[in-house]
């Protein structure tokens, strides 16, 4: 009589979905980045200090130039208003826009950013 005992496990599948859930959550995610970049666009339009509204219409939403996520930045030749805005001068003090913006989406992102990994994963079939 055998005093041990075998198992042999085929996990090729297992496997092959694994390798399977890093493009899938690249995808999920830049997804889930899109809406926060654009909810924090709209929050930094609502914030920003205006006299004309030129500053707040040049707030623009682009992708990175490596394709992973998105940036938000002041564009059409009023990029240092948003920085005199943002950080102040040694003549005007600061009054925050961007950053107090990001931070109110931190959560939000946060929470879209699990339920992409997640989605990566069940998509593969190996969540709930």
């Amino acid at each position: 009589m055998a005093d041990h005992l075998s198992v042999v496990v085929d996990n090729s599948q297992l496997l092959a979905a694994l390798t399977q859930i890093p493009e899938g959550v690249h995808a999920h995610l830049k997804a889930a980045a899109k809406v926060t970049a654009d909810a924090i666009a709209a929050e930094a339009r609502a914030r920003i200090r205006r006299r004309t509204g030129k500053t707040g219409d040049a707030i623009t939403v682009e992708e990175t130039r490596s394709g992973d996520g998105y940036v938000i930045f002041v564009g059409a030749g009023r990029q240092h208003i948003g920085s005199f805005l943002e950080f102040g001068t040694k003549f005007m003090p600061a009054k925050p826009w961007l950053f107090a913006s990001a931070r109110l989406e931190e959560a939000a992102h946060n929470r879209r950013a699990s339920d992409a990994v997640q989605a990566a994963i069940t998509e593969q079939g190996l969540g709930d």
